[in-house]
């Protein structure tokens, strides 16, 4: 399983990126202090700049996205990573990987070299290690369409997750599964919700499902009052008063989540006398 998962994490770091909007505003600073073009500056940074400057130039750059924690996370099945196997996964892929692939604003391609603080912070960020044990996974596995279970373990692993949440969520997915269709999109509110809760108590957890219900519907209905502005200045300008423009899709994203809130509560309704039985 290593050797899947150094050739699955080689594979999604050495993919060509689009240069990151921080990263961009940030090299004029470095070029104008080594008189370099921007090509030949991504080529020799990784020897000219302090780890820490390396760091935090190219740390969004090395920053996974969710679909990379998607893709890698189809492997955490059987098997999660430990602190050594990641350790020398930074260490192999350090001798194995030169450069990665950077698309700039232009259109052009150019060779960023790499170093070791950009695959250290990659792969710690993708956050392998706090995956979901077998029996949980399979359970995630079992509820979910094939499309769909990558995306469930590796919301399970963000920050906020105990084995015993990740447990929860994967029986509580199950019962949101026998009642109805699941979608990538329910899957992060269930998964954002339970991250945020102290407690696996149903009493709590119900309360806090209603309140979260409520002041959801209370931006929402705020939303279609028409005070929903295009931009943060304008609704400034009206001192937050009077109709504005109405910004159409992020009421119907807010639509959206009310319903999804909505439908949890549901489930966590009906879930709960299973959930305090045990069952």
């Amino acid at each position: 399983m290593y050797g899947q998962l150094k050739e699955k994490v080689a594979a999604v770091l050495g993919r060509s990126r689009l240069l990151k909007p921080q990263t961009e505003r940030q090299i004029p600073h470095y070029l104008d202090g080594h008189d370099a073009n921007l090509a030949s500056f991504m080529r020799c940074a990784a020897d000219l700049l302090e780890d820490y400057e390396l760091d935090i130039l190219f740390g969004p750059q090395f920053t996974p996205s969710f679909d990379d924690r998607v893709e890698v996370a189809g492997l955490l099945y059987h098997w999660k990573p430990t602190g050594g196997d990641l350790e020398r996964l930074v260490k192999d892929l350090g001798e194995e990987m030169s450069h990665a692939m950077i698309l700039l604003p232009d259109g052009t391609e150019t060779e960023l070299t790499l170093h070791e603080v950009m695959i250290e912070r990659f792969v710690r960020l993708l956050r392998l290690e706090y995956a979901p044990d077998p029996v949980t996974a399979t359970a995630l596995r079992d509820a979910l369409p094939a499309e769909l279970w990558p995306a469930a373990i590796a919301l399970a692993s963000q920050r906020g997750f105990t084995s015993e949440k990740q447990a929860w969520l994967a029986a509580f997915v199950n019962h949101m599964a026998n009642r109805h269709e699941v979608c990538s999109e329910m899957l992060e509110t269930v998964s954002d919700f339970a991250a945020r809760q102290p407690s696996l108590e149903q009493p709590g957890l119900l309360a806090a499902a209603e309140s979260l219900l409520n002041a959801v519907q209370g931006t929402a209905a705020f939303a279609l009052q028409g005070h929903q502005y295009w931009s943060p200045d304008v609704a400034q300008h009206h001192q937050y008063r009077g109709q504005g423009k109405i910004d159409r899709e992020r009421i119907d994203l807010q639509q959206s989540e009310l319903t999804r809130v909505r439908t949890m509560t549901e489930d966590l309704r009906t879930f709960s006398d299973g959930w305090a039985e045990g069952v």
